[in-house]
C-alpha cells in the first residue's frame, strides 16, 4: 500500500463569518472530518482485502513470508493437489536426480527427496531467498540431506546440462517469462530419456484456487510451447480436479544428411 505524500494536503472549508467559532460547531466539524477520514480508511481496506481475496491462493502473491508458507502448506491443499497420487504418477526410482523448479516451502521437495532415496538428489530451485531460507531450516529440522537448495535468477534455472532424470514444475509455469527460452534451458538439463513435468491450472472459470483466469495457460498453449522447444508430450494426466499434468520428453535432434546420402 503506497504512502500518501506529506505534500498532498486536503483543503478544508474556511469560515469567515466570525473569528470566534461556536464550540458546538467546532465539535460538529471535527466529527464530520473524523467520519470522512474513517470512510477513506475503510474504503482502502476494502479495496486491499478484495485484491487479496481474489488472488490469495496465487503463488508469489506479495504477502508476509509466514502467511505465504501457511498458505502453501495448508492441509486443505492436499484435497485438490493430491500429492500422494501425483508422486505415484511420476514413477520415480531410487537414485534419480530431480529438479524442483519453484520449490517454495518444499511442499513437493520433501516428497521428491523421499522418492529418490539417499542415493538420489533433489535440486530445490527458487528465485525467493526468503522461501529458500525457510526450506533450508525445514530440511535441517527434518534431517533431510539429499536436497540441494539453489537460488537462481528468474530467467535461468542454472541446471547442469544432461543432469536431470526429471524436472518438475508445479504451479510455476504460468509465472515464467520468455517461456520458450526457459523451456530450452530445461530441455538441455534433461538426460536423453529424462522427463519434464508441468502441473498447472485449467484455463476455465469456476476454479476456487490458483491464479486469476487471465494468467492461466491452456493445455493446448503449453503443449504448443513444449513442441516449439523440441519437447514432446508423452503423457497427459487428468486425475486432479483443477489442474492438468503434462509429461514431456526431448525429441531427438534431426540428423544432418550425409554427403553420401544426397
Amino acid at each position: 500500500m503506497r504512502k500518501i505524500s506529506s505534500k498532498c494536503k486536503v483543503s478544508r472549508p474556511r469560515f469567515h463569518k466570525s473569528k470566534v467559532q461556536n464550540p458546538k460547531s467546532q465539535v460538529r466539524k471535527w466529527d464530520f472530518w473524523k467520519i470522512v477520514r474513517s470512510g477513506i480508511v475503510l474504503l482502502m481496506l476494502c479495496l486491499w482485502n478484495g485484491q487479496v481475496s481474489a488472488e490469495e491462493n496465487h503463488p508469489h502473491h506479495p504477502m508476509p513470508l509466514d502467511q505465504y508458507v501457511a498458505l502453501l502448506e495448508d492441509p486443505k491443499r492436499d484435497e485438490w493437489q493430491k500429492p500422494h497420487d501425483v508422486m505415484t504418477a511420476l514413477k520415480l526410482k531410487e537414485g534419480q536426480f530431480v529438479a524442483d523448479i519453484g520449490a517454495g516451502s518444499g511442499y513437493f521437495t520433501l516428497r521428491l527427496a523421499q522418492a529418490v532415496g539417499e542415493k538420489g538428489v533433489v535440486f530445490a530451485v527458487d528465485v525467493d531467498e526468503g522461501m529458500l531460507s525457510y526450506l533450508r531450516q525445514r530440511l535441517a529440522r527434518e534431517n533431510i540431506k539429499n536436497v540441494q537448495v539453489m537460488q537462481v535468477p528468474a530467467h535461468d534455472p542454472l541446471l547442469i546440462d544432461g543432469s536431470a532424470d526429471l524436472v518438475f514444475l508445479c504451479n510455476v509455469y504460468h509465472h515464467l517469462e520468455e517461456r520458450e527460452v526457459y523451456l530450452r534451458k530445461l530441455r538441455k538439463a534433461l538426460k536423453a530419456n529424462g522427463r519434464l513435468v508441468i502441473v498447472d491450472f485449467y484455463k476455465t472459470e469456476g476454479i476456487p484456487v490458483g491464479p486469476p483466469l487471465r494468467m492461466r495457460l491452456s493445455e493446448e498453449t503449453v503443449t504448443k510451447e513444449l513442441h516449439q522447444a523440441r519437447l514432446k508430450v508423452t503423457e497427459k494426466l487428468t486425475f486432479l480436479p483443477y489442474q492438468y499434468i503434462l509429461i514431456a520428453q526431448p525429441t531427438p535432434s534431426v540428423p544432418v544428411a550425409s554427403a553420401a546420402g544426397q
